[in-house]
């Protein structure tokens, strides 16, 4: 009892930063609206699902959608069924997914290292790094799937000493979970890990029929939702094999996310400063670690590192996980360190954290088109004396260091949401749109919007809509799964000639056309119907 007691004990300080992470990461947490064009397109599908019932065919537009597994849109929908259809409500699970990926890395550090103390370390430049703050910030697979994989690293880091057998179906269940959520990409970082993973101290033996059994329990639960499509309809085969795994990979004009192949290495170091810096600065002294932790850092920072280079579609939160071994690795480093090396730590950590302060309190002079609330100045700079009192008054070294790191973070989080709240037009175009649609009166009407795109419209104003594709690539989308004609109620092609005869029968019922900007010459007779229209931003409005 005494030693349960003890580990609780051990551990109050970690839950205690991982609450308060947590809250802060909800504040405000609706405070902007869905982003497009990612964020807006999961939301909305989301919010289909949620409406629909309909949970393992997701859905856009009423238009099946399955360039993912549903896992996503099940756990955003979830939100939604318990805080309502709104931005809140379609993030919610997702600040739940950073803390668990930061309590994970803590786990994580504890097996690999021994010290509560570089575990610690560890769980604070996790939660500190940019990237790794805007993956919550932004709802995709990314999150979940990286909490999944972390998961899994977790449970076959504590399965290889003891070979207890409830880790090892530990590890194939976040498998699965990872699968159904991203597809094969998500046993990249797992299995890495698991070739590289060396246990110090095992004692127990694998057991064959534990291990074929979490297997097939592993390829019946992964493949569920893949073969319970392949079963209804062949096509899907091809679809999944060489457009959504192949054709990802090698063709850059799949999904329209080229990059250069130094890409990583330009924006990882970019988005996880100043950690960054300190790995750079003393790379030499990795190769103090243990050759196990050399071939494990190996496997799971560098091979990926390769991989994600040379694919054709690339996004920084693609190597999530990647980020999570960084974190590890700076932990280590950051120990090895003389009192001496961890002053100058010290200095460049404070350097970029208050040049980065400044610019904040110089936001509304800078040349940027950004509204700067005059709270969010009296902010930052009230944030720059509380890095001059953690310098003034903490010691040199790592607690100086993590000290500073949290309150920045601490504080760039609200601060952030209200600023994307006060320019929410520039990211969110449909904010000023729904806006004005309801002071009109107009939200009940059958809302059409010409040849664009826009789930972020549907979600605000939680409304099916229909979109009219003309010319822009944004409507293009795939109905070939369609077993009736009921999408053609949320998607007209003017060119098609029984779609021409219904867009013209909803213009003159009681209906509102969107355009962005003006219409074509050759389409000005859509907006023949109506007597009036408003701007929106670069939105017009007719009824």
């Amino acid at each position: 009892m005494k030693r349960t007691f003890d580990g609780l004990r051990h551990h109050t300080p970690v839950a205690a930063l991982l609450f308060v992470l947590l809250l802060i990461l909800l504040y405000n947490l609706g405070g902007w609206g869905v982003i497009e064009s990612s964020e807006a397109r999961y939301a909305e599908i989301s919010r289909e699902m949620l409406l629909s019932g309909e949970w393992l065919r997701p859905r856009l537009l009423g238009i099946q959608h399955f360039h993912k597994p549903p896992i996503t849109y099940m756990i955003s929908a979830a939100g939604m069924g318990l805080f309502g259809v709104h931005e809140f409500g379609v993030r919610f699970f997702l600040q739940f997914s950073l803390v668990l990926q930061a309590w994970l890395v803590y786990l994580i550090a504890l097996e690999l290292f021994g010290s509560r103390r570089m575990a610690f370390t560890a769980l604070v430049i996790y939660v500190t790094m940019p990237a790794v703050l805007i993956s919550a910030r932004n709802l995709t697979t990314d999150s979940f799937l990286t909490t999944f994989e972390l998961l899994a690293i977790w449970a076959w880091l504590r399965y290889k000493p003891g070979k207890r057998p409830a880790w090892l179906y530990l590890f194939y269940l976040a498998l699965s979970l990872a699968f159904l959520t991203k597809g094969p990409v998500g046993l990249i970082f797992p299995v890495l890990v698991v070739v590289g993973y060396r246990a110090r101290h095992s004692i127990g033996r694998p057991s064959l029929s534990h291990h074929l059994t979490a297997l097939v329990l592993f390829l019946v639960l992964s493949g569920s939702w893949y073969f319970y499509l392949m079963w209804q309809d062949p096509r899907f085969v091809d679809y999944f094999l060489l457009k959504h795994i192949v054709a990802r990979y090698t063709s850059p004009e799949t999904f329209s996310r080229s990059e250069p192949w130094w890409f990583y290495l330009a924006v990882i170091p970019a988005l996880t400063l100043p950690w960054s810096a300190m790995l750079l600065l003393h790379f030499q002294k990795l190769r103090k670690l243990i050759p196990d932790h050399k071939r494990l850092f190996l496997l799971w920072l560098l091979v990926p590192l390769v991989f994600f280079s040379f694919s054709s579609s690339k996004l920084i939160l693609y190597v999530l996980p990647m980020l999570a071994g960084i974190a590890l690795l700076i932990s280590w480093l950051l120990f090895q360190l003389t009192s001496n090396e961890l002053r100058i730590i010290s200095i460049i950590t404070f350097l970029y954290l208050g040049l980065v302060v400044l610019g904040l309190v110089l936001l509304p002079v800078l040349p940027l088109d950004l509204t700067v609330p005059l709270p969010l100045v009296v902010c930052a700079v009230l944030l720059l004396a509380v890095l001059y009192l953690i310098w003034r008054f903490v010691d040199t070294g790592i607690a100086q260091v993590m000290a500073a790191a949290l309150m920045f973070t601490f504080f760039l989080i609200p601060f952030s949401t209200h600023l994307l709240g006060a320019n929410a037009a520039q990211l969110n175009p449909s904010t000023a749109l729904a806006n004005l649609i309801r002071q009109e009166g107009l939200q009940n009407r059958t809302i059409i919007v010409y040849d664009r795109l826009l789930p972020s419209l549907a979600f605000e104003l939680n409304k099916d809509i229909v979109f009219v594709s003309d010319q822009h690539h944004s409507l293009q989308r795939e109905t070939q799964f369609e077993t009736s004609d009921a999408w053609r109620n949320h998607l007209l092609r003017i060119q098609d000639r029984q779609d021409s005869a219904r867009l013209q029968e909803m213009l003159r019922s009681q209906s509102v056309l969107i355009s962005k900007r003006n219409l074509p010459v050759n389409r000005d007779w859509l907006r023949q119907p109506f007597a009036n229209s408003k701007k929106a931003g670069v939105w017009i409005i007719y009824n």
